[in-house]
């Protein structure tokens, strides 16, 4: 006898004999029951009601009032059976989350919550929430070994494709286990490195390559009264060894938006507070560090109001260049700054500078000022995801 399970946008009732049919419905209910747990429930003859805040299974949707229909048989009849069926049907609460909710196989030797599901069909293990792991009189890389040798076999069995490690500095030793049974690096940071193995046999890997890219940004910061430029001479590096006068730069770091990163850099390098207002341009170069590419975003910031009436007092702003990686700040005419003769014989600088020099014409060009409609760039907009909780920026032609 098969089970049937049929989701409806809007609240539907069940009749002995009746059949409803969407394209969406879904044959097997071990496999795609999801929704959440009924508000309410009815049932006659064959058929079980159940309402419920799930969404179209076939859409992976969350949200919104559904209908969940469970049908002793495929043709809807009455089967005195059908009053047994009762499942839980759990909440989707991610549409990160897989589309079908599973079941932790119990044959698995680690437990359920070292293991998560993606919507890839992939599988993560994460040995630091595997207890025995972490006992000292079991953390030998053989036992290791033999445990995911175990899983392997198992989510090959149930069809699993790409599978994640997770291994802490703590428990390097784990490693070689993992690459004997045929993972490899996909990437590493500070305490964690993360092994990857593909398991179908019959196509190539589909899993994504490691972090391939560093964001990097540059600060164009005018003077509120001269127009001249904010520029930096670094302490060590190469702009040091030609004793060139750059804009303050600096890597983003991890789950850094560019906007904040260029005002955290500029408060780093030079103890001035700013507000980001747009991305004037952004270069995009590879073979870079590890033969990693680089994405390079040129941002103008504002300095903060108090500067300002600062300077139309009489006053001066107070440049305080980082100690460690910094050897002098002052302001620069932007020409200046362009004829640089490292600059002039580099087309693609030329092409950069050419572009902060247009994005300060007429001295100082803001997106938030009454010329705004003349001012290029992309603006920053942080905005919710929407179908999922947080938040992400979006930054857009100041154009448009």
């Amino acid at each position: 006898m098969k089970t049937g399970l049929l989701l409806l946008q809007s609240i539907a009732t069940s009749t002995r004999g009746c059949r409803t049919v969407l394209p969406t419905a879904l044959s097997t209910f071990q496999t795609y029951a999801f929704a959440s747990s009924s508000s309410s429930s009815s049932s006659s003859s064959g058929c079980h009601t159940k309402v419920g805040a799930a969404a179209y299974a076939a859409a992976g949707l969350i949200g919104g009032t559904s209908t969940v229909v469970l049908c002793s048989n495929d043709d809807g009849s009455n089967n005195s059976s059908s009053s047994n069926i009762k499942k839980a049907i759990p909440v989707r609460k991610s549409i990160d989350d897989p589309l079908h909710i599973l079941q932790h196989n119990p044959s698995l030797p680690f437990p359920e919550s070292s293991i998560k599901h993606d919507t890839y069909n992939g599988v993560t293990l994460d040995v630091t929430k595997v207890p025995q792991l972490f006992d000292a009189s079991a953390t030998d890389s053989s036992t290791f070994g033999e445990m995911l040798s175990n899983a392997l076999n198992i989510w090959s069995d149930e069809g699993r494709r790409g599978i994640w490690l997770r291994i802490p500095t703590s428990h390097a030793h784990l490693i070689g286990s993992a690459t004997k049974l045929g993972f490899d690096f996909q990437h590493a940071e500070p305490g964690t490195c993360v092994l990857t193995k593909w398991l179908p046999k019959d196509s190539e890997s589909r899993l994504p390559n490691g972090p391939s890219h560093q964001v990097g940004v540059g600060v164009l910061v005018l003077h509120p009264l001269t127009g001249k430029m904010l520029a930096v001479q670094e302490r060590t590096g190469p702009a040091a060894a030609r004793k060139l006068w750059k804009m303050p730069t600096g890597l983003t770091d991890p789950g850094e938006d560019i906007a904040a990163a260029a005002i955290r850099e500029l408060k780093e390098e030079t103890g001035l507070d700013v507000e980001f207002d747009k991305i004037i341009c952004f270069r995009q170069a590879h073979g870079g560090l590890f033969n990693r590419s680089d994405m390079f975003f040129v941002c103008l910031c504002k300095l903060a109001p108090k500067y300002e009436t600062l300077v139309k007092q009489g006053g001066e702003i107070e440049l305080l260049p980082q100690e460690e990686e910094i050897l002098c700040a002052d302001w620069i005419d932007m020409e200046d700054y362009a004829v640089q003769g490292v600059w002039t014989q580099s087309p693609l600088y030329k092409e950069m500078n050419r572009a902060m020099i247009d994005a300060a014409r007429k001295g100082i060009e803001y997106s938030s000022s009454e010329d705004g409609d003349e001012a290029h760039g992309f603006v920053s907009k942080v905005l919710p995801v929407g179908f999922r909780p947080g938040s992400n920026a979006i930054y857009v032609s100041s154009k448009l």
